[in-house]
């Protein structure tokens, strides 16, 4: 799938663009501004002009980590909920047990007794 750019107004006038792509495009090319960035803070002492781009690249830096942090645990609650439902299939069997919990005449008192 290719990336496809859109511009729609909402009923407020403003523009609203959306960019979509497939996510493992979406995260790579992410990643690798990220890298470029932090390349360029890091080796920001050379020179003065670059010592004073730091503090913005800084602040852009922690735009796109707020942009990023949404989607990641997005895919981290859905990573959870994956794996807890293949835990259920694999724990849990598919038959009836052979024995159920009954209570007896006491809430204290818990007896185990064949299934019907």
């Amino acid at each position: 799938m290719e990336s496809k750019i859109s511009v729609a107004i909402n009923e407020k006038g403003h523009a609203v663009v959306t960019h979509s792509m497939p996510l493992s495009d979406y995260c790579l090319q992410t990643a690798r501004t990220l890298r470029a960035m932090v390349q360029f803070v890091g080796s920001a002492k050379a020179s003065e002009e670059s010592a004073a781009l730091v503090k913005p690249m800084m602040e852009l830096l922690r735009t796109h980590i707020d942009e990023l942090e949404p989607l990641f645990k997005s895919l981290d609650q859905r990573a959870y909920e994956k794996g807890f439902e293949d835990g259920r299939e694999v724990g849990l069997p598919k038959a009836k047990s052979q024995f159920e919990f009954a209570k007896g005449p006491s809430v204290d008192n818990v007896a185990l007794k064949p299934a019907r």
